[in-house]
């Protein structure tokens, strides 16, 4: 007998500032009932994340986040994502449900996920990157990065101690944490059990869209590459004017280009760029030596190992 399916808020997240809101999250239709990636076997955790990419996104769906203060009504995209900007200071506010048309209520999965809207006070914001900047996911070997993200329980997956240490100290030293990753939707479940797990500052997640099976076996991607990360930067950087932003990722993908694109854009606003070297790449290092030339007051840092604190 098959489980019965029904709407969730996969993920959530909420931020406030300077009397904007700004509220996203994810809503998909499935029976998955666990999604605790806590004390998992291999085998279950292969079925949960393959059970993730077979859920079906709320589409084009019309919804109202329903708090403790006031509602934001929005829509979810084609991907059963939404992103909607308020101009209303609701620092402090509690997620109380969602609801569809018709008045069916998505089931909130409030251990998954913050429900209270969160204000950025801090002077600066760190954004991370996560796969092979945080946790050793081996982006760059196809076959050992599916076995890992597949079959290794969370518990066991492995932290980037130095990276780790890295955002803590940054955290410590006032800043607000922020994850940006390439790792779609489905992955929020397993992505923020881990940073938990580990004790990694709490901070909004912002992932890529909800992928399909098909999608994942065909290797198809976002039509314009880099899209997600260089979108997501610009509208904090937009979102947050006044804040400076130090910038994390590593050079088995694209971090250092869109980070430096980035930086050229907004020069004031970016204090450093932190990239962990995991592969030889003479493109980056090209980049880099580029970058040093530049009159720019961003520092930028490119290496395996970094100074044990940074100054905000």
């Amino acid at each position: 007998m098959m489980a019965k399916k029904f709407p969730i808020l996969l993920s959530f997240y909420g931020l406030s500032h300077q009397g904007v809101t700004l509220v996203f999250g994810q809503l998909t239709f499935t029976g998955i009932k666990d999604l605790s990636f806590q004390a998992y076997s291999r085998r279950k955790t292969f079925r949960t994340l393959f059970r993730l990419y077979q859920t079906r996104p709320y589409s084009n769906q019309e919804l109202v986040l329903v708090f403790d203060r006031m509602e934001v009504r929005t829509s979810t995209n084609s991907y059963g994502g939404f992103y909607q900007k308020t101009p209303h200071d609701l620092s402090g506010c509690i997620l109380q449900k969602v609801v569809l048309p018709g008045g069916e209520e998505v089931k909130v999965m409030a251990d998954l996920y913050a429900t209270v809207i969160s204000p950025i006070n801090t002077a600066s914001i760190v954004i991370s990157d996560i796969d092979d900047t945080l946790v050793h996911s081996f982006i760059y070997k196809k076959i050992r990065k599916f076995r890992t993200l597949m079959f290794t329980t969370m518990e066991k997956r492995q932290a980037v101690v130095n990276m780790q240490q890295l955002i803590r100290n940054f955290t410590d030293s006032g800043a607000t944490p922020v994850y940006l990753s390439n790792s779609e939707q489905n992955l929020y479940p397993m992505i923020y059990r881990f940073l938990t797990h580990n004790k990694f500052p709490a901070g909004p997640l912002f992932l890529k869209q909800l992928r399909s099976l098909w999608d994942v076996i065909w290797n198809i991607k976002f039509p314009v590459r880099n899209i997600h990360k260089t979108q997501v930067l610009e509208e904090l950087l937009t979102l947050f004017p006044d804040k400076k932003f130090v910038l994390m990722g590593d050079n088995t993908q694209h971090d250092l280009p869109i980070y430096l694109t980035v930086a050229e854009k907004y020069p004031e606003n970016i204090s450093y760029i932190i990239i962990r070297k995991v592969v030889d790449k003479t493109s980056d290092e090209d980049l880099v030596k580029k970058a040093l030339t530049f009159k720019s007051p961003v520092r930028v840092y490119y290496s395996d190992n970094f100074p044990s604190s940074f100054e905000l």
